[in-house]
């Protein structure tokens, strides 16, 4: 079985609305936003370094300040916490596939468990 880290739930319905409107470079620096935030962290949180955020993004230095201004709005997006940034939802999905890593973890070990038990 894969790390959780390798499933990152998305909700096109609602990325695809979030985004609506907005230049492609949003929609994708987002996008990148996410999965760094997601692999990369753990949910644990994207520093607030202008130069660090627009490198996750991919994103053109001429174009930065209006894309960060998107994606890390305080609001919609991804929120300024205790000194980094977080996307509660996705921070939320991380914790849910976490519980259902470690059940099938558990589940995984209690069954190899009781292979080898039957073969001693």
């Amino acid at each position: 079985m894969k790390k959780p880290s390798a499933y990152l739930p998305l909700y096109g319905n609602d990325f695809f609305e979030a985004i609506a409107g907005y230049p492609d470079a949003v929609g994708m620096g987002y996008l990148r936003a996410l999965w760094h935030y997601w692999n990369h962290t753990g949910c644990d949180g994207l520093p607030d370094d202008d130069e660090y955020l627009r490198r996750v993004c991919c994103c053109d230095a001429s174009a930065w300040v209006r894309t960060k201004g998107i994606i890390f709005d305080n609001r919609y997006h991804f929120r300024l916490e205790d000194g980094v940034w977080h996307q509660p939802r996705c921070r939320e999905e991380w914790r849910k596939s976490q519980e259902i890593f470690a059940q099938r973890s558990k589940v995984g070990s209690a069954a190899a468990k009781k292979r080898w038990e039957g073969h001693a």
